[in-house]
């Protein structure tokens, strides 16, 4: 029978996940133009509070114009849960200016523009477009109408509704987001509606014109907004002209976010996930710690980004002894261990594969790799130089300044990706100190995290099987119960399911 192959998984830290997949366009550079975007962009606060940053690269006659909020999933409560992805679609609807989506549209393609999306993630919400950079002025107010005067039309908000509803209906149909609201509507107890950014239908059905106006008068405002410009531009002249179109917005002050702090993970979360159409041959499995926030225990992101690059590397000794001691796993490309920096419940994940056929129990095995896994931790606590050898902390280090570097390569992707992302959840001294910051980790410190974040502290664990597979294997129910396991899915997934 023909197997399908999981997925490649790829190690990669926030910096570069967060980029946006903005494609660069194709142009001949100008003779003597600027090779990559400037380090430290320029950067103003307008009197009514809205920042604003240029990035110079003139490599190309293009600007990418992009504005950012934070808010998304980590504003919502349980009755606003869906409705920032609702008003991202609304403010593609219509404005003062562009009374309707066709004027809208039109507006778009007289300008030239190539590349536009907007995007509602877990701690922001953006807009971007990429123009001719003949047309900043055009892009600039383009933005500024649909930011500052949208309209929004009861008929095309029932419209939108049903657009919206269907796509939270295949997000809901997704095994892996089902597996991963299985676990985080477990681990974040406090507010398990500020990881996810869609809610419940009935938060869209019931939602109204008032609802997005009190939205739009919470976070849609210059105080808790940046307009973010990278290409081919003179930061003065930027400034001017965002300072023309945008000086005159008002609001009130920015709202607090991700407060109160999610909690301490709870002990005993153990979870199994059942999927009829999951991979032959292989058993998922997920163990999750609680990680650092970034504005809360700044220096331990900086700490886990380093632990991660050295915990990478295929050949090295961590995954090296996971394959060898570990209960029959896959293979180490498919072994990973990442951090996505976040302002509100940062948490640590590991994943990997079982392969079936291999001896022992299924829940026996996943136990196994647990206590491999605390046995790793133990010696790299204990130890980290000789653990990983004195000369990969700097090889390490050095990766990530690249990767750093390396994010600063495309003016669209910069800013609409990079910059936006550190901006809204973190800020941006954060990522302009990255170097520094990550220069001065010590193996003290690894060992100081590894510590109090993955032994000192509680997991969570699950795994993930072909049904078929799993009613076939002998004693396996019987090992759940007595384990004290939870079987998860569609019906009982989602933190507004277990209410």
């Amino acid at each position: 029978m023909h197997r399908r192959q999981p997925r490649a998984k790829f190690f990669a830290i926030i910096i570069a996940a967060a980029c946006l997949a903005a494609a660069p366009l194709a142009a001949a550079p100008r003779q003597g133009a600027t090779a990559r975007v400037k380090a430290a962009p320029a950067h103003r606060v307008l009197a009514n509070g809205l920042e604003v940053f240029v990035a110079e690269n003139h490599s190309v006659p293009l600007a990418t114009i992009c504005i950012v909020f934070r808010g998304g999933a980590i504003a919502q409560t349980p009755e606003t849960a869906g409705l920032f992805h609702l008003y991202e679609h609304m403010l593609f609807t219509a404005n003062a200016k562009y009374p309707n989506q066709a004027a809208f549209t039109a507006a778009l393609n007289r300008m030239g523009v190539p590349n536009w999306n907007g995007a509602t993630g877990a701690e922001y919400i953006n807009y971007y477009i990429t123009v001719p950079s003949d047309r900043l002025e055009e892009g600039i107010e383009f933005w500024a109408w649909a930011v500052k005067k949208p309209v929004f039309d009861a008929a095309k908000l029932e419209d939108e509704k049903d657009v919206v509803i269907n796509e939270i209906r295949g997000y809901h149909a997704d095994p892996d987001q089902i597996m991963e609201n299985a676990i985080e509507s477990r681990l974040f107890t406090v507010a398990p509606w500020r990881k996810n950014i869609d809610g419940p239908e009935e938060n869209i059905k019931k939602a109204t014109i008032a609802d997005l106006e009190k939205m739009r008068d919470e976070y849609y405002i210059p105080r808790n907004a940046a307009v973010m410009i990278g290409g081919d531009v003179a930061p003065a002249k930027a400034f001017a002209l965002v300072e023309k179109w945008f000086g005159d917005w008002k609001g009130k002050a920015a709202p607090q976010l991700g407060e109160p702090p999610q909690a301490a993970f709870p002990s005993g979360v153990r979870l199994v996930y059942t999927d009829p159409d999951y991979y032959e041959g292989l058993v998922g499995v997920n163990l999750r710690w609680r990680g650092p926030d970034v504005m809360r225990q700044t220096k331990d992101t900086y700490v886990a980004d380093v632990l991660l690059y050295l915990l990478s590397s295929p050949v090295g000794r961590f995954k090296s002894t996971l394959m060898e001691k570990g209960p029959g796993l896959y293979d180490p490309e498919y072994i990973d261990f990442s951090y996505p920096t976040a302002r509100d419940g940062g948490q640590l994940s590991f994943s990997t594969f079982l392969t079936l056929g291999e001896s022992g129990a299924t829940v026996e095995r996943v136990a196994a790799l647990e206590s491999t896994l605390r046995a790793e931790f133990e010696l790299i606590a204990r130890d980290p130089e000789a653990y990983f050898g004195k000369d990969e902390l700097a090889k390490a280090k050095g990766k990530l300044i690249d990767q750093n570097l390396l994010s600063t390569e495309v003016a669209s992707s910069f800013v609409a990706g990079t910059l936006t992302f550190w901006w809204a959840v973190a800020n941006t001294d954060y990522f302009l100190g990255y170097e520094r910051a990550c220069s001065s980790v010590s193996f003290a410190d690894i060992a100081s995290f590894v510590r109090r974040y993955l032994l000192d502290a509680p997991h969570a664990v699950g795994f993930r099987m072909a049904t078929a597979e799993f009613e076939m294997e002998p004693g396996i129910v019987e090992a759940i119960v007595d384990g004290d396991w939870s079987f998860v899915g569609p019906d009982n997934a989602f933190w507004w399911q277990r209410r």
